[in-house]
């Protein structure tokens, strides 16, 4: 798995082209340092995205994208907003599990003390390991 060196401006691009595709309408999108995700979505319709996403490679990226955007279809993790993702991204699974890999990575090297190490993580269930919201 490497990376495609995406900058900031390459993340909102991609977000305008799935909102555009999704037909939804985020009320904010803002990319900034996340401690323990890689992205969220609030109840109110804000966005946001971990500026380490553009360590990731782009696909990895644009599923995390996608998957907050459909959070403003549906707003949980239900059969609905899955049949979507594999509607928009049939190869999703993949692409999750791929995440997890860098989730777990991430939090390796951050146990091992490696300070270069950012990758955001969170412990939890399934889901919560790689840190979407």
């Amino acid at each position: 798995m490497e990376s495609n060196d995406l900058n900031k401006s390459e993340l909102l691009e991609i977000c305008d082209r799935w909102q555009r595709k999704l037909k939804v309408r985020p009320n904010k999108i803002q990319v900034r340092k996340m401690r323990n995700k890689w992205s969220s979505c609030s109840s109110k319709g804000n966005v946001t995205l971990s500026s380490e996403l553009t360590g990731l490679p782009r696909e990895v990226a644009e599923y995390v994208i996608v998957h907050e955007l459909l959070h403003l279809i549906v707003p949980n993790h239900g059969k609905t907003f899955k049949a979507l993702l594999a509607a928009y991204l049939p190869q999703w699974e993949e692409l999750h599990n791929q995440l997890i890999t860098y989730s777990t990575l991430g939090l390796a090297q951050n146990s091992l003390g490696n300070k270069n190490a950012s990758h955001p993580f969170r412990s939890g269930h399934a889901h919560e390991v790689e840190g979407l919201g």
